[in-house]
């Protein structure tokens, strides 16, 4: 069983016409995209804080964001989904922004809360190290590594993240590095 789940294939240009179909009044395609597409962006959301009940708060004001900005969307310059994540990028950095001058609280040990109960004891022990490590990468390297968990290529990583796919393939190295260290100093 992997240790995160991958975001389903699909028609990118279904999504743009259900974001054009909420704009234009039609609800039922802002269910449909919302269904859609919650789980992938809260995974990528509370992966990306150390705190799973801000997550909660990040990904419903992603999904505002989503509301407000529906008829702003211009489909061509991105897809749906990448600007989806890029929108909840932008809210994560805004938390890390905001929580900056505020004393760092300890890793909230509730993760384990949003897995699913079928992994064995061993995986449950894996995957709670390496989501401790993590916590412990720079927003950068994290957010990179999530999203490419996530299914991402490197191009929307960057397109995402609003750098180049070099630095992408820098954090991605790096954040590989620093987990798997230590991931192997908890052996």
């Amino acid at each position: 069983m992997s240790l995160f789940s991958f975001a389903k294939v699909l028609k990118p240009d279904s999504d743009a016409k259900l974001l054009s179909a909420y704009a234009s009044g039609d609800v039922a395609a802002f269910n449909t995209l919302y269904t859609r597409h919650k789980d992938g962006l809260f995974n990528f959301v509370v992966r990306s804080l150390p705190q799973p009940a801000a997550a909660e708060e990040i990904t419903q004001d992603v999904w505002i964001a989503v509301i407000d900005q529906a008829g702003q969307f211009t489909p061509g310059t991105a897809t749906f989904r990448t600007w989806l994540y890029r929108i909840g990028r932008n809210k994560v950095a805004d938390f890390y922004r905001r929580k900056v001058n505020q004393a760092n609280d300890e890793l909230d040990t509730t993760n384990e809360q949003f897995v699913a109960t079928q992994l064995s004891a061993e995986d449950q022990v894996l995957l709670n190290q390496l989501l401790e490590a993590l916590a412990q990468l720079p927003e950068e390297q994290r957010v990179a590594f999530v999203l490419q968990q996530e299914g991402f290529s490197y191009s929307e990583i960057a397109e995402i993240t609003g750098v180049g796919n070099e630095t992408v393939k820098s954090r991605l190295r790096y954040a590989r590095s620093a987990t798997q260290d230590r991931m192997e100093l908890n052996v």
